[in-house]
Order: structure tokens, then sequence, then C-alpha cells
């Protein structure tokens, strides 16, 4: 189990001059040695490397350069549709202010600034932290606001997301069970394309492994708000089990077309789930 839901992460080197936690492409005081250059490219006397200096072919004086520590934008871009709302083995309604308040944290105790977008029909401005900062009472109010939330409609607005995150390179988790045409999440993904995404996919088994063999089943489109009932056989059971089994695949490469690795989560939202994630991806 992660501490306080905390979970740790990592992004390619970010171009930011505020220092921080991650290792980044400005040459700065840092603990991470970069290069050598020659003292009259960087007069610091205090780095010059005698070895180095003594080693050089034209005899000049050479320091190390460093690359400096920088802090992140940490932004979570939330589906908050009426399929969000599901309740079946787990709530994903509170899956969303799991995920809220865990990555809140663990952006906040590694330095970084945190930022959120709701993403439901309209976009909803007391449901937004834009621009990212440090504020963790912020968070526990937006946390408040989605638990008294009816999930409603469809996330029609998180196309336009993109247009309240920083213009440097951000660490977005985008959250949601992507049931929208693939079509729509391939747009999301290309006004997200300069951001490092880090898709969560929230499922339920309830929707397709968890269905009865045998019985009258009803099942929901809480999007559009209709109801059906199905007498559920095998046949039928393995159909709409295959059918999931195919969109997995569709997503999977939706999101690798960009660049990365989709995480799916049947249980609810767990920190452990993506900090072992991240782990996969650092090894």
């Amino acid at each position: 189990m992660i501490e306080n839901n905390i979970f740790h992460y990592r992004k390619a080197a970010p171009y930011n001059v505020f220092p921080g936690a991650h290792a980044g492409k400005v040459v700065g005081n840092g603990l991470l040695f970069k290069h050598h250059q020659p003292l009259i490219a960087a007069p610091d006397p205090r780095h010059i490397d005698l070895r180095a200096s003594l080693l050089n072919p034209f005899a000049e004086y050479q320091v190390k350069s460093f690359q400096q520590q920088s802090r992140l934008d940490v932004f979570l871009l939330a589906d908050l549709s009426a399929s969000m709302g599901f309740h079946g083995n787990y709530n994903k309604a509170q899956a969303v202010i799991d995920c809220l308040l865990s990555v809140a944290k663990s952006a906040h105790a590694t330095g970084d600034r945190f930022g959120f977008v709701g993403c439901g029909q309209a976009l909803n401005q007391q449901l937004l932290i834009s621009p990212a900062n440090l504020q963790q009472g912020r968070v526990n109010e937006i946390a408040k606001r989605i638990q008294a939330t009816t999930f409603t409609g469809q996330a029609n607005s998180l196309l336009q997301a993109a247009d309240y995150l920083p213009n440097s390179s951000a660490l977005v988790f985008l959250l949601s069970d992507f049931y929208m045409p693939i079509k729509i999440i391939q747009q999301q993904m290309q006004r997200l394309n300069k951001h490092t995404v880090i898709p969560l996919v929230l499922w339920d088994n309830k929707e397709s492994r968890d269905l009865p063999r045998w019985g009258m089943t009803k099942l929901a489109d809480l999007e559009q708000g209709t109801t059906r009932t199905l007498w559920m056989r095998p046949a039928l059971k393995k159909k709409i089990q295959a059918a999931f089994a195919q969109r997995k695949q569709q997503l999977q490469h939706c999101f690798r077309s960009f660049g990365c690795e989709p995480l799916f989560m049947d249980q609810g939202y767990r920190a452990e789930s993506v900090n072992h994630y991240f782990l996969q991806l650092a090894g």
C-alpha cells in the first residue's frame, strides 16, 4: 500500500526555470552531471575539473555543468459524464474523487503544482484549478463538490480542457471510461500532443465479466438515459465480453499511436496501481 494514497511519478525532462524535483533541460546548480565545457563559456571557477582540463587537447580549463532540477505542472482531466456515475462493483464517482486527492497529494509531496479540469456537458468554473498551484484546500473543496454532483450527459467539454493547460509541457492524467467514439479520443490526444499524457481507464467488471449466464438483465445507457431489458444467456454474455476485449485493443492502439500506454483500472482507483505503472515505464 502506498502511504497516504501517494504515488511516485516521472516524466521526460521538463524545460522549466523553477527549481524542483525533476531533472530538467536547463543547465544550473543541480546534482546530475550534464557535460564539460570551457571556462570561458561557463565562467564559474568553483566547477573547474582539473583532470578534464589536463586532458583537454587545447589546454583549456574545463568546468562541470549540471542539470537544473525543475518543477513540473501536474494536471488531472476528469470525465464527469453520466457513465462515470455508474455504481457496480465500485462507485466510479468515488473513484474520481480518490484519483483527484491522490494525484494532488502526489504532486504537492514532490513540490510540483497541481491543476484540475472537471469535464462534463460544459466546463464548470467551480470544478477547475487553472493555472496549477500548491493549494490543497482548493482540491478538498472540489472533491466535496464532485461528491455532491449528479453526473449527467456527455463529456463534451473534454476537448476544451487543453485550453486550460500551460504552454510548457505538463504531466497530464486523463481519467475516463473512454466510452466515447475513438475519433473523439484521437482529437483529444492531438490537442494534448505537447504534454505527457497518462490515460487512466476506469472500467467495472460488472459491466462485462460479472454478467449473469442466464436471466433477465437490464443494461442502461446512462449518457442517453435509456434502458434495455435483455434475456442474458451464455452466447450473449460471450458476445458482450468480446466487444469489451475488442474495445480494449482499440484504446491501446489509439493511445500507443500517440506514444502513451493506458492504465486500465477495473477495481476503482488505486494509487499502488499508478505507482507500479511508473515503475514499469522506468524499467
